[in-house]
């Protein structure tokens, strides 16, 4: 199973729209996850075109968007146990409070943003990833393309452009 795994859009506030190459990836991929900070809602209805969206919300997200979506999901994919947050709080340490907070869940991934920093990185037998942010600025925008396959240790692709 292929995945874009995206967050912080910022979209109109940073970005007015969402960059193609986001869009050719998300066209090749089985699910769509973004771990917050849409800021529009639209940005979610324009994605759902491409394929299937779960979505959490973030710190920048207003109330049509908090109404509408979970602070935090857990899914199974491919036979591993999936968790997503936007997380809070100061960019050192992220990583680590948020496996914390999903430890009693014995998640496989764990899938966060807020940092706008890319990492993909394993504690503990779980892959904390970050995809960083689509509205990072020129040159430093990123996203992620997870494979999940039943069996096998999840593989990340790191998208810049």
């Amino acid at each position: 199973m292929k995945i874009a795994v995206l967050s912080d859009t910022h979209i109109p506030t940073r970005l007015g729209a969402i960059p193609g190459r986001v869009y050719e990836i998300c066209a090749e991929s089985d699910l769509i996850l973004h771990s917050g900070d849409m800021v529009d809602h639209c940005v979610i209805i324009d994605l759902q075109r491409f394929a299937p969206v779960k979505a959490v919300y973030g710190n920048m997200d207003p109330y049509n968007i908090t109404s509408r979506y979970p602070e935090s999901l857990e899914l199974e994919l491919e036979g591993h146990r999936v968790c997503m947050t936007h997380g809070t709080g100061a960019r050192f340490g992220i990583e680590n409070r948020i496996q914390k907070k999903f430890k009693t869940l014995n998640p496989d991934v764990i899938i966060f943003g807020h940092s706008h920093v890319f990492n993909a990185d394993i504690q503990d037998d779980v892959l904390r990833l970050n995809p960083g942010a689509v509205s990072g600025s020129k040159g430093n925008r990123t996203m992620a393309l997870l494979t999940l396959e039943k069996d096998k240790k999840p593989e990340v692709q790191k998208i810049s452009f």
